[in-house]
């Protein structure tokens, strides 16, 4: 595939043609259906899928806890690995948005700990690394917890 990404308003049935990555399926081991969490985001927050030409590689966005504060989450498919830093570019761009347009100012995002990419994408999205929650996952497993708090206005 090519290096032009396209991100447009998640909706729910995307998930239906997104092949997931070994480690986002993991991460989502022991949850609801893909289907069924789809439709929960989607009321929770603000949302977007990644297109690589018409193929969706990514769904991600934020569920909203309260006012001004969000928790992101992004499902990566096996598409993004054609185009690493396209998408990497585009997630970082997509996330200051979140915070611009959607009232956020603070956005965490929980990183599984051995799932050295996915933490290693948090930093790059600009996202500082608060500390782990043991027994966060669904399986009991340690997350690394980060934090970005109106870093994007200054």
């Amino acid at each position: 595939m090519s290096a032009s990404l396209l991100a447009i308003a998640f909706r729910p049935s995307h998930v239906e043609e997104l092949r997931l990555r070994p480690g986002a399926a993991l991460a989502l081991a022991g949850m609801p259906p893909l289907a069924e969490l789809a439709q929960a985001y989607h009321a929770a927050g603000p949302a977007w899928t990644v297109l690589d030409g018409d193929t969706i590689i990514a769904c991600g966005g934020a569920v909203r806890f309260w006012p001004g504060v969000g928790e992101c989450w992004c499902w990566a498919g096996a598409g993004v690995d054609a185009s690493p830093v396209a998408f990497a570019r585009l997630a970082r761009r997509v996330a200051e948005a979140l915070a611009r347009e959607h009232g956020f100012h603070r956005l965490q995002v929980h990183a599984r700990l051995e799932d050295v990419r996915a933490n290693r994408f948090a930093a790059y999205l600009g996202f500082t690394l608060e500390g782990q929650c043991p027994g966060y996952g669904p399986d009991q497993s340690t997350h690394n917890l980060y934090g970005r708090f109106r870093t994007w206005k200054e």
